[in-house]
């Protein structure tokens, strides 16, 4: 049994590991594991806020996303309607602007028209005097004698009035 003296169960020594054990796990639980747990209870917090944060923005971004889409989608809709109603209203302002120069060519037209009708009016009637006077010449030569002019036109408008026919 010599060789097993050497290790022995001194009861007192067992009764000092424990207390001694029992007192360092104390301290360790007081110095370290309190701390540790609420600076990891802190930490745990701080992370579900930083995730509740970026639940929230995500939240947040997707809302300002759709309407940003839908005031694009009615920007778009404005814009065909604004489009369309240049383009009706250039069309209207065209046909009016075609019509009125229409009107003004007829206009212009109608008064030419009367204007060739007075300038033939008045080239007749000069040339009526002009023949009238050389007729009245001719037959003043002829006759040798001189007619007076109311004779004179008598015998211009009947000579006119059988060239006419």
């Amino acid at each position: 049994m010599d060789n097993l003296s050497f290790v022995t169960l001194d009861t007192w020594t067992l009764i000092f590991t424990w207390v001694n054990l029992l007192i360092l796990f104390l301290l360790v639980k007081k110095l370290f594991f309190k701390p540790m747990n609420n600076m990891l209870e802190a930490r745990r917090k701080e992370i579900e806020t930083d995730y509740s944060k970026a639940k929230n923005a995500q939240e947040s971004a997707d809302k300002m996303r759709k309407e940003y889409e839908e005031k694009l989608a009615s920007a778009h809709e404005k814009a065909d309607k604004i489009v369309s109603d240049a383009v009706a209203s250039a069309s209207l302002r065209g046909d009016a602007i075609v019509k009125e120069a229409e009107e003004k060519a007829t206009g212009m037209i109608e008064r030419a028209q009367k204007n060739i009708d007075a300038q033939t009016q008045s080239a007749v009637a000069a040339l009526k005097e002009d023949v009238s006077q050389m007729a009245c010449d001719i037959a003043s030569k002829i006759i040798e004698k001189n007619i007076d002019k109311k004779d004179h036109e008598i015998l211009i408008e009947r000579a006119l009035e059988g060239l006419g026919e």
